[in-house]
């Protein structure tokens, strides 16, 4: 049973990452590319952070054209 428990908690942890490692790429990229255009690279990712469901990215991707 205590493997059963310790499978669950893997599996709750992998899928608790996932989302996490995904966002934290986003932002690396969106810092770099904001840098390279010359914008506040600051602000750009924190509105990728702070804001949910990836609208933060496509508000970036508006702003930078």
């Amino acid at each position: 049973m205590a493997s059963f428990i310790d499978l669950i908690l893997l599996l709750l942890m992998i899928f608790l990452m996932i989302p996490f490692l995904i966002s934290a790429l986003i932002s690396i990229w969106v810092y770099r590319d904001s840098k390279k255009k010359g914008m506040n690279a600051f602000t750009w990712v924190l509105t990728v952070w702070i804001i949910p469901f990836f609208i933060g990215l496509i508000l970036y991707l508006k702003a930078r054209d």
